[in-house]
């Protein structure tokens, strides 16, 4: 599981520009007029601060509220845009008090892509892909586990394709390089089993389409071996991910696995 601490480098330019954005666009909305959230789970002076704009939360209960289902709410994506401002903000500083965490990040439930208006939805495309590239720059030093950063960044933009260019663009050796041989030693079995829901896209909210299995799949065996060798990954890893490139059956029949260290 990840661990989170408050950061002790510098943003990069382009999320602290994407973090500017989010506040602008998002800045002084509120939740629902009406809105009474779940009494079940939350005290109406909890609720009531969703109903004022820019009062910052505690940060339990702002993660809370930000990963709840829907049905809690009475209009959830209100309540999403009115938390992202600080959220983003928490999510790109850390903190010691936090982690990722293991729950599904609710703005994929709320479709914003197709439902929210172009310049809101532009401004959270940016922040995603900002908060990503400032991770990958720091490599194996980044205040999240790689795995479950990228677990949630395809999470809360219900797509892995940016996320993929930006590490085809790393240079070879970099630190994104490493952060990839720390992600795969990860996720090879579940990668290997085809059992992505285990690892790779843990909190998958986007339940109008599939978890893009096949793209991840052939974005690795394209791109994966020679960034897993030059991020010092050993040649067992190397060898099991480039198996992703042959039928699942053919997989297990590689006579790899006759010479395959014991442990594996």
């Amino acid at each position: 599981m990840d661990t989170t601490t408050p950061r002790t480098t510098p943003r990069t330019a382009r999320l602290t520009a994407a973090l500017d954005r989010i506040g602008e666009v998002f800045g002084g909305m509120t939740a629902s007029p009406d809105e009474t959230g779940c009494t079940f789970c939350y005290a109406p002076e909890d609720i009531a601060l969703l109903r004022q704009p820019d009062v910052p939360l505690p940060e339990d209960l702002l993660r809370s509220f930000f990963h709840e289902v829907p049905d809690h709410f009475d209009d959830h994506a209100a309540v999403l845009r009115r938390l992202l401002p600080q959220f983003t903000r928490w999510l790109a500083d850390g903190s010691e008090a936090g982690s990722l965490g293991y729950g599904p990040c609710g703005l994929g439930r709320t479709r914003w892509p197709e439902t929210w208006p172009r310049l809101q939805a532009d401004a959270v495309r940016e922040f995603i892909d900002a908060w990503w590239d400032d991770l990958l720059s720091a490599g194996p030093d980044a205040r999240y586990d790689i795995d479950d950063a990228f677990s949630y960044a395809a999470c809360m933009g219900g797509t892995i394709t940016p996320l993929l260019e930006r590490w085809s663009r790393d240079p070879l050796g970099g630190p994104a390089d490493r952060a990839l041989a720390s992600a795969c030693a990860h996720w090879d079995t579940d990668l290997l089993e085809d059992d992505y829901g285990l690892s790779v896209f843990l909190w998958w909210q986007w339940f109008d389409r599939p978890e893009p299995v096949a793209e991840f799949q052939t974005w690795l065996v394209e791109h994966a071996p020679a960034r897993l060798r030059a991020g010092g990954a050993d040649e067992d890893l190397i060898t099991r991910i480039g198996l992703l490139a042959l039928p699942y059956d053919a997989r297990w029949a590689d006579p790899h696995w006759e010479s395959a260290a014991a442990t594996n």
